[in-house]
């Protein structure tokens, strides 16, 4: 397995030089397992993936949603791949709060007046699935496994497994405070790699519960009670800059340094 961070931000993308360091595009990670292309969401990020996916003439992958906030489909419109009729590719997602297709949901979102086009323009080979969250399903032999996450209008877990290793992305989830959630504590249970929501800190937490998002150290707590070989921050705070990213590096390598905070460009090997 291989994991390329095209996307490492949470909420809106965040430009400007204080930002170079770690990313200012929002959710997108690209998975290579058993020669399939797999994509974490769509958000900022997906634009530069789709211009390396032109290049490197991959044509053929699938898309993994985990829900349908702008920040995590926003790169749609603009993904290059979608508007040459030589791609064919599947866009995925749950459905079960928002009791909406795939297609229903993306639709609406490029559409007058948000969107001066509609998804009519695309040219590629597109099939929007539909899931019950909770159910598996397969990849070819891929097997992808799925969890509700805790997050406004619902979102999904996926742990991605081929060949008895696995990782596991888990994004826009908010978790109880004092109280463990058995669930997901199984499902991501000695996995290669964590990919984690952290948006907030355990100081400020209190501030935002019912934002549907977690703090790097609760990504932390769940690494060492899961046995995650490599544990990545991950949708990180718009608010925080490269200073206040730096801080929070240091802050997880003190502790191990398979806690890692993910960067834009960041690409590693699972052996």
């Amino acid at each position: 397995m291989e994991v390329f961070f095209w996307g490492v931000r949470g909420s809106i993308p965040t430009p400007g030089k204080n930002f170079t360091k770690y990313g200012g595009n929002t959710s997108c990670v690209e998975l290579h397992v058993d020669n399939k292309v797999i994509i974490f969401d769509m958000g900022s990020g997906l634009v530069n993936l789709g211009n390396y996916l032109l290049k490197k003439n991959i044509k053929k992958f699938d898309i993994l949603l985990s829900h349908f906030h702008y920040d995590h489909t926003c790169g749609l419109p603009f993904f290059q791949p979608a508007y040459n009729k030589d791609f064919q590719f599947t866009i995925r997602s749950g459905i079960e709060k928002t009791r909406s297709k795939t297609f229903d949901v993306l639709n609406k979102q490029i559409s007058s007046p948000s969107f001066p086009i509609t998804v009519d323009a695309f040219s590629a080979k597109i099939k929007f699935c539909d899931f019950k969250i909770g159910r598996d399903f397969y990849i070819d032999k891929v097997r992808v496994k799925t969890i509700p996450l805790n997050h406004p209008d619902g979102a999904v877990g996926y742990r991605v497994e081929y060949n008895k290793k696995a990782i596991c992305y888990i994004t826009d989830h908010e978790h109880e405070l004092k109280k463990k959630n058995k669930s997901l504590l199984d499902f991501l249970k000695n996995a290669e790699v964590l990919i984690y929501d952290s948006t907030y800190d355990d100081k400020h937490f209190k501030n935002y519960i019912g934002w549907g998002h977690s703090t790097w150290q609760e990504a932390i707590r769940l690494a060492k009670a899961c046995n995650i070989k490599k544990l990545f921050i991950y949708h990180h705070n718009p608010e925080n800059d490269d200073k206040k990213m730096n801080d929070i590096e240091s802050a997880c390598k003190k502790m191990d340094n398979n806690f890692i905070v993910a960067k834009e460009g960041m690409f590693i090997n699972i052996k």
